[in-house]
């Protein structure tokens, strides 16, 4: 590579790696994919599914097949995130055979598979065994310290129990309403509570026995004993099992019915056993401010891991690394990664186990100019970062300003989008997160870092005030003294808190001082210990206050309010585009490049479409003026009509016809999106006549012919721009630093909306057809104008696909370790740069609006090649220091030229 490309990048990127260079040398040197096909396995799709497509993916240009979790999972889960037992294959989606033989097929097709993994949570449901039986065993049980449960938890009645919050009401009360009943079932007696059922707890069996005193029953007398001298034998799950279907084998099952129906119908007895469980049974709601189980964010149904213990952790991952050693899986994307008490520890565990060919990436939201830290071994994150600095990229700077003050002109009650932040991160955390809030407050007492000097409530809101002003989801404290960095953005936060609040100085002195080292060891461990504990619930409090509530209420421009993205972002210019590419390529250049995820609030085409109402300020706020005045008295606020606007013009079938199935995806949509702003209704109180006026609202402006054909007028002049932005969003996706992900079905348009709604089946069938119809008909003089007629199809993007991933497949090398190259222009609407390996060279052009003049070049740097190809094309074209976009354009308005081939 010539001086003059060195000079550039060090110019544009002058800033020292966090990075040190044998760190750098292990990110790059593992095989990581070329690209990745995100695929949602569950009943509706299962292996045999995925077997029928994957000629499919091969001939798109697909290097990896990127699955959702595939391990045996809650009945009827469509995600796969609710596991309960890491050891086997879900049976909903296929078999151990099944996955060999996809993996004989991939091998044919050098095709790899990137495996989803759940290593912070498993479902709180009945066929997860391993909690099954630390409710039924208790302390005998093996997997009594598997979950991250607290068993000293105050409460009286939460000694030595686990919560277990999925009553309607009180205890008490169900037990009145005859709802929670001792049965026998085919195979034990068991608690059921309607459809849910629950074990019989040993520690019950003495209240049993004592109730048992007739002759009928002397023979359960003994089962119970026997029972009881197995289980105090501490045996492994699979024998426990085995005991007691022996044991239960030889009972008298109808003497066994009548004693389940006589308890049952007796309340007072049923109330005492109850009572004598390792669980307590209680109203969901009271989750929200007791607890003693780590929840995977406010879900009562996800219980935590001690994924912290190196016995856990070999536990836990037995089955996922024989998978490993038999080479059915490649790859590992680590979910949810903020929720582990310390993710480093795990990180280096997993690398230890899978060793340094094992392609590995997190799921982590990065904040602006937040990196990965350096301690961590993977080759990099799933790609939210890219989709948000690309979003911006593809953002009007000055139009979307004049959206946002006509926004807060039409709610000038409405707190500015920060202060929104700060309210709903309060509310998340004192209306539903109250429990794991005080719990906080009770660990930093045990740990006697607060003594009883310390003032008890105002330590809780000096708490309360970290959690909610730290400008990131976490840190990682390891080890003292803690790095720059995190010093950074403890100052930055502790500021913050001192802005808000100076009554508590003491206790956020205290709790200041807790980041600093001391030469005390077991003060400093303890200091560590609570800091970790503290992480595992920032993350929690920001995700479900900001993603999932303020992106709900704040509605100025719905396209940043978007995983990893944020509105509060501005001035992003293309310098800064390209500056972020440039470290991500010297940093992380295996992290995924992704636009459309199973957890996206809305689907990237449709995201693009909003993204277009910042280059038509004036006629969205015309339009939108004009809607108001067509369609007043909704019974809903201006902000929820707001919001509604903008989601018909972001999922508008793109073939402009309404029918009753999207009018009905849209009005789910909406109740989803109501409930999560938690402001007029919400999913913990549902208020259902405001529901029905949303609802009705969707179904008066749909079935409105008026309207329909405005909508149909306006989102054709922006689906212009919005095509041409959407294209160039996948080029720069397939070709800049990174790994390309395509979520299932998104290489057509998709105008989805938040999940279920992203989940809907995709007509593989349907994009086989188009894609084999798109390489017979690519030598044809009319190719370019065959696209075009048929956009709405969604052609062109299939068409960039395919091409692209196929070229990137081919020359891996260059998008993997090439340098990566700015490239000057004479228009600020053209992005441009360049992709240099060795003599090769590849070089993108993308327009970002509007028509571009026939004047406009790209500048190339000395020593760039003089002819090229273009791949879009096939064309031939020279150069001499400099590119006439035009020419590249002629055709298509994209340009993917490579020189040196």
């Amino acid at each position: 590579m010539g001086r003059a490309v060195q000079h550039l990048i060090r110019r544009l990127h002058p800033k020292q790696s966090q990075y040190n260079h044998s760190q750098l040398s292990f990110m790059k040197s593992n095989n990581p994919p070329s690209s990745t096909y995100r695929l949602q396995l569950h009943g509706g799709f299962t292996f045999t599914d995925l077997k029928d497509i994957l000629d499919y993916l091969d001939k798109l240009g697909i290097s990896t097949v990127y699955a959702s979790p595939i391990f045996t999972a809650a009945p009827g889960s469509m995600h796969g995130y609710d596991v309960t037992d890491p050891h086997m294959i879900n049976p909903a989606i296929g078999t151990i055979e099944q996955l060999r033989e996809i993996k004989k097929i991939l091998q044919q097709r050098d095709m790899n598979w990137l495996q989803d993994i759940v290593p912070n949570h498993m479902a709180f449901h009945l066929s997860n065994h391993r909690l099954y039986d630390v409710m039924e065993r208790g302390p005998l049980s093996p997997y009594y310290k598997y979950f991250d449960i607290d068993w000293q938890h105050p409460s009286p009645d939460l000694a030595g129990k686990l919560m277990t919050p999925f009553l309607g009401k009180s205890l008490e009360a169900c037990i009145e309403a005859g709802e929670i009943k001792l049965v026998y079932t085919d195979k034990e007696l068991e608690i059921t509570y309607f459809e849910q059922t629950f074990p019989l707890s040993i520690s019950a069996y003495e209240v049993l026995q004592s109730l048992l005193k007739d002759s009928d029953a002397l023979p359960v007398l003994g089962l119970f004993d026997n029972l009881y001298q197995q289980a105090t034998k501490g045996i492994a799950l699979k024998d426990w099992t085995q005991v007691k279907q022996e044991l239960y084998g030889t009972a008298n099952r109808s003497v066994l019915e009548g004693i389940a129906t006589r308890i049952s119908n007796d309340k007072e007895v049923m109330l005492q056993l109850m009572q004598q469980q390792y669980y307590l049974l209680c109203s969901w709601q009271e989750a929200d401010q007791r607890i003693n189980y780590r929840r995977f964010f406010t879900v009562n149904e996800l219980i935590t891991l001690s994924m912290e213990s190196q016995a856990v952790f070999d536990e836990y991952h037995t089955f996922l690394h024989s998978l490993y050693r038999e080479e059915l899986i490649q790859g590992l994307r680590i979910d949810h990664i903020d929720g582990l008490r310390d993710p480093a520890t795990y990180i280096q565990r997993l690398r230890m186990l899978f060793g340094s060919n094992c392609y590995i990436i997190a799921e982590k939201i990065l904040e602006h100019a937040e990196s990965l830290p350096a301690d961590w071994a993977l080759q990099g994150t799933s790609g939210y970062e890219f989709l948000a600095f690309t979003n911006h990229l593809l953002t009007s700077n000055s139009g979307e300003k004049q959206l946002t003050d006509w926004y807060q002109e039409l709610l000038p009650e409405l707190p500015a989008y920060q202060d929104i932040v700060y309210e709903k991160k309060r509310l998340i955390l004192e209306r539903y997160m109250g429990g794991e809030w005080e719990n906080l407050i009770r660990y930093c007492y045990a740990l006697k870092l607060a003594d009883a000097r310390t003032d008890r409530e105002q330590l809780k809101e000096a708490i309360a005030l970290f959690i909610i002003c730290l400008p990131i989801y976490r840190l990682y404290p390891g080890q003292f003294p803690i790095d720059d960095y995190s010093r950074e953005i403890i100052q930055t936060t502790f500021a913050r808190i001192r802005a808000m609040n100076r009554h508590a100085e003491t206790e956020i002195g205290l709790l200041e001082a807790l980041w600093e080292d001391i030469p005390d060891a077991e003060r400093a461990r303890n200091r560590l210990l609570f800091l970790q504990r503290l992480m595992q619930f920032t993350g929690p409090v920001t995700a479900k206050g900001v993603e999932d509530t303020t992106f709900y209420v704040y509605n100025a421009l719905l396209a940043h309010n978007e995983v990893g993205d944020s509105p509060a972002t501005s001035d992003f210019s293309i310098d800064t585009f390209h500056q972020r590419l440039t470290a991500r390529q010297q940093h992380t250049p295996a992290s995924l490049n992704t636009t459309s995820t199973h957890d996206t609030k809305r689907g990237e085409d449709g995201r693009m479409r909003l993204n277009m109402l910042s280059l038509h300020p004036s006629q969205w706020k015309e339009q939108l003026t004009q809607w108001r005045e067509q369609f007043p008295g909704s019974g809903l606020t201006l902000n929820d009509e707001y919001f509604i606007y903008q989601s018909v013009i972001a999922g508008f079938p793109i073939d402009g016809v309404v029918n009753p199935e999207y009018i009905e995806r849209l009005q789910q949509y909406l109740i989803k999106a109501l409930r999560e702003a938690k402001v007029n209704t919400a999913w913990s109180a549902p208020e259902e006549t405001y529901e029905q006026h949303a609802t009705n609202f969707v179904q008066q402006l749909l079935t409105d012919e008026h309207f329909l054909s405005s909508v149909r007028s306006f989102v054709d002049t922006i689906d212009q721009q919005a095509i041409t932005a959407t294209l160039a969003q996948v080029l720069i996706k397939i070709t800049a630093p990174g790994i390309p992900d395509i979520y299932q079905g998104c290489e057509l348009w998709d105008h989805s909306y938040v999940d279920p709604d992203n989940r809907r089946p995709v007509n593989y069938t349907l994009r086989q057809q188009y894609l084999d119809d798109i390489i017979a008909r690519e030598q044809q003089s009319d190719f370019f104008r065959y696209l075009s007629e048929n956009r709405q199809l969604g052609l062109e993007k299939l068409f960039v696909t395919w091409k692209a991933l196929n070229f990137r497949r081919s020359h891996a090398e260059i998008f993997l370790d090439g340098d990566y190259l700015p490239l000057q222009t004479n228009n600020a609407h053209i992005v441009a740069y360049a992709r240099v390996y060795r003599q090769e060279w590849v070089i993108v052009i993308v327009p970002l609006s509007g028509e571009v003049p026939t004047d406009t070049t790209v500048l190339l740097p000395a020593g760039a090649p003089g002819r090229w190809k273009n791949i879009f094309t096939g064309e031939m074209m020279d150069s001499s220091g400099q590119i006439k976009v035009s020419e590249v354009f002629g055709k298509f308005r994209l340009g993917l030229l490579n020189a040196g081939f």
